[in-house]
């Protein structure tokens, strides 16, 4: 049982460690290196995709910021997805029996 479930936390846990530095990449990649920059005005949703109509992705500025937006989202979650997998990973040890 203690094998199973230690190489169960590993996988799900560097697994998503990777997930997550691949959603990190992508992030920086959309802030920084996008057609339309969004790195200064990362913060400013109403001046991007405007106030009356929230709906609509019009520009690509818009589907960039959200794209921004919900990597940032996904990415939290699978950063504390691998710090409560990781670290029982590294904690966990075998009870040793006494005699």
């Amino acid at each position: 049982m203690y094998i199973f479930l230690k190489i169960f936390l590993g996988a799900i846990g560097f697994l998503s460690v990777s997930i997550f530095l691949l959603i990190l990449s992508l992030t920086i990649k959309f802030i920084f290196f996008s057609d339309p920059v969004i790195g200064r005005e990362i913060l400013n949703y109403e001046s991007i995709c405007g106030f009356e109509n929230t709906t609509s992705l019009a520009n690509e500025k818009c589907q960039n910021l959200m794209t921004i937006y919900w990597l940032l989202v996904v990415g939290f979650i699978f950063f504390i997805i691998s710090l409560i997998t990781i670290y029982p990973f590294f904690k966990m040890s075998k009870k040793k029996i006494k005699n």
